[in-house]
């Protein structure tokens, strides 16, 4: 009896309460649910932020509390903050600190801890100098013992934004790993605003500024010049049968520069890293992304941690260290602000290529004609029963008769490259003197060729990787690099011959270079196309003492500077900080990377160069959808390149070349033939101008606008298309005069 009186009273009080809670959460007293749901607040800037500086185009705005930035153009009254104004209220205090702090710090306690420092959540002190055009703040993290010193000026173009290297302190052993500087400039929520981040992967690639609903984890990141050998670890590559390479390397990021778009407020920027690019990476993280932020930034490089073996075998085990000294660097960043119809990715590039020219960066070239790049492979080697023996692929006879065939048809626009011509053949690494291999022929037909092509209007270079040496061919014991844990770098090739190479250093690759150039000029020849250098940087050790990629970009822009003294110098896919020594582009990549966030593929470095100098793309023989490749060679203004061989590319399948699967000219005649009849024609259309103007349509249809009226049309859609009473058919293109 008592036990069913128990049981009643329970169910009462279950109902009872089951009644209640309702009540009670419509009444507002109970809100446990609502208190989990994220509660989004707008913060009004000019209540926060105090105008300190003006000029004809641009208002600044600071917060004292946090040094985030308002920038307002005059013109139009719109403006951009480097702090959300907007808070969805799901994020902890670590994020609200980053998102509105004006200085980002990764520090390292130890070997192995690294977390977030800023001006939001730290105690830091600071001491705010107000300037005529900005402020200096001096920044201490009490803490942590470090400081540094933000500098910030109004500039007639935009903004610039310093911290100088002296004024970098560390008082402990806490030290600073990475710093941004205003990391969320431009920053946007969700798909609040209209338009799309610009990141510099390949060619150009576009971010749009829409709701990724949560699809993207990653983003994308990227060291600017290119990933720093000196800390990598090895890793076994994806090969196919065990020798082919099964994925394609990260396009390197050649322009130390990224950029924000807001369209629907016609309003832009173009960052540009102006210093500490050498060890700093490009970020840009769309929403979802750890928050509901599109935010895009670059992050300096000051300590790194790396492992260090206990013995030469890799199995014996190993402990981290974090390097000894930080990289010595101002850390400058420069925003250059667009509006109306410049507010956009083409603005920015021309922005870029003005910035360029404007500091002596880039110089324009005097000859810009067009010529089809026909590449030669002279020799490679394939092993044999004791060391190797020759492949002869292209001899200097063989190119006389390539070129005399070519002439014959019209085609005498041209620009080579000759590879594998030395002693040695193709990998027979460094060049040290100007010496043929015998089996092309003698180095006084070899000298002859290029003289005789020269008369003829054809652009003859020798090609010379100054960065490897080949150990299974020239004593590899000294004079090449390290990495930081003082273990020789050794890049791994996957192939039968030469399976490794290692890495000269960089007085190593000048001393060799200059002892070319003397040997080469001497006969009165002199075109190089430089190659290895051109495109590699890296943090090495040598004789125990640690050298920085600041100092190995400076020992490339020195050896640099001095072959182009003495001799006619093309390069292959060189960083910017050489572009005012290259006289021609070779090897520029036209498309991105086709990462999952990635939206648009632009030429955004195209059109900062194209009109400048003459910029080749990758060869033609090797692209699996030719159709498109074409129109993208029309869309980037690019010359078109050929790797040629006399003989059959079956020839070279126990080579290092064997990748090389399609060459020999008697294949590409034909369509050598057909390039340079459309792309002259294309280019001679738009000579001397630069672009100035780029659209993406909805229905596939791209715009190119010249410096001259010119527009070219092209429609990479599967019907055929008319915009502005153009007509073009599918996979193709319209050249479009300005009186037409």
């Amino acid at each position: 009896m008592a036990t069913n009186m128990k049981k009643k009273l329970i169910c009462f009080l279950l109902v009872f309460a089951l009644g209640l809670v309702p009540a009670l959460a419509q009444a507002g007293v109970l809100t446990a649910n609502a208190a989990k749901e994220p509660v989004a607040t707008v913060t009004d800037w000019k209540e926060t932020h105090k105008k300190i500086a003006e000029n004809s185009k641009f208002n600044l705005y600071v917060c004292e509390d946090d040094l985030s930035l308002v920038v307002e153009d005059k013109a139009t009254g719109h403006y951009m903050e480097s702090s959300p104004s907007y808070d969805d209220g799901a994020n902890n205090k670590t994020w609200q600190a980053y998102l509105a702090s004006a200085v980002v710090i990764t520090y390292i306690q130890g070997n192995t801890d690294t977390k977030q420092a800023d001006l939001v959540k730290d105690n830091v002190q600071k001491k705010i100098n107000y300037t005529d055009n900005g402020f200096e703040a001096e920044l201490y993290w009490t803490k942590y013992k470090f400081g540094v010193t933000l500098k910030v000026e109004l500039t007639d173009d935009g903004l610039v934004a310093t911290i100088p290297d002296e004024s970098i302190i560390e008082h402990s052993d806490t030290y600073i790993g990475t710093l941004a500087i205003y990391p969320c400039m431009g920053v946007s929520y969700l798909d609040q605003k209209e338009g799309y981040m610009f990141i510099p992967d390949g060619n150009g690639a576009l971010i749009y500024l829409e709701d990724n609903e949560k699809r993207f984890n990653t983003g994308y990141s990227s060291m600017i010049y290119g990933d720093d050998i000196g800390f990598t670890e090895s890793s076994v590559a994806n090969l196919l049968w065990g020798r082919y390479e099964m994925l394609n390397d990260q396009n390197l990021t050649l322009a130390p520069v990224y950029g924000i778009a807001h369209t629907d407020d016609d309003m832009a920027y173009l960052a540009i890293v102006e210093d500490g690019a050498e060890r700093a990476t490009i970020e840009a993280q769309p929403n979802g992304v750890n928050v509901q932020y599109n935010r895009a930034y670059a992050k300096f490089l000051l300590r790194k941690r790396y492992t260090q073996p206990t013995s030469n075998n890799s199995t014996s085990g190993s402990f981290h260290l974090v390097e000894a000294d930080r990289s010595h660097s101002d850390l400058t960043m420069r925003f250059l602000f667009l509006n109306g119809e410049d507010a956009n990715y083409c603005g920015m590039a021309n922005a870029y290529r003005e910035y360029l020219l404007d500091r002596g960066e880039l110089v324009m070239q005097e000859d810009n004609s067009y010529r089809t790049r026909i590449d030669f492979l002279g020799t490679e080697r394939e092993d044999f029963l004791i060391g190797t023996k020759t492949v002869t692929m292209t001899t200097v006879e063989d190119i006389y008769e390539i070129y005399e065939d070519l002439a014959g048809v019209g085609v005498t626009d041209l620009f080579s490259l000759y590879k594998g011509w030395q002693k040695g053949g193709l990998y027979d690494l460094p060049i040290t003197a100007y010496k043929a291999d015998k089996k092309i022929g003698s180095t006084k037909e070899l000298t002859q060729l290029i003289k005789d092509a020269e008369s003829k209007n054809i652009s003859f270079f020798l090609y010379n990787d100054a960065l490897r040496i080949n150990p299974d061919e020239q004593n590899a014991t000294f004079n090449v690099i390290k990495k930081v844990n003082k273990k020789v770098f050794e890049e791994s090739t996957y192939k039968e011959v030469y399976d490794t190479f290692r890495y000269l250093t960089p007085t190593r690759s000048n001393t060799l270079l200059n002892r070319f150039a003397k040997s080469y000029t001497k006969q009165g020849v002199g075109n190089v196309a430089l190659a290895g250098i051109t495109n590699t940087l890296f943090t090495y050790t040598y004789s125990n003492v640690a050298y920085s990629r600041f100092q190995a970009a400076d020992s490339y822009v020195k050896a640099v500077e001095e072959l182009d003294a003495s001799t006619k110098l093309v390069m292959e896919e060189p960083f910017a900080y050489l572009w005012k020594n290259a006289e021609a582009f070779i090897d520029m990549p036209v498309y991105m990377s086709n990462y999952l966030y990635e939206d648009e593929s632009v030429p955004f470095l195209s059109i900062v160069l194209k009109g400048v100098m003459p910029v080749y793309a990758d060869y033609v023989n090797f692209e699996a959808n030719k159709e498109e490749f074409f129109l993208k060679l029309i869309e980037t203004g690019s010359y078109p390149s050929f790797y040629i061989t006399k003989e059959s590319a079956a020839d070279l399948i126990n080579t290092n070349s064997s990748d090389i699967y399609s060459s020999q000219y008697d294949v590409y005649k034909d369509e050598i033939l057909q390039y340079t009849s459309e792309l002259k024609a294309v280019n001679e259309a738009v000579a001397g101008a630069v672009i100035t103007g780029h659209q993406i349509l909805d229905n596939g249809v791209r715009i190119v606008t010249y410096s001259n009226g010119t527009q070219i049309y092209l429609n990479y859609s599967s019907a055929a298309q008319t915009v502005d009473g153009v007509s073009i058919d599918t996979m193709s293109y319209k050249v479009v005069g300005q009186d037409e």
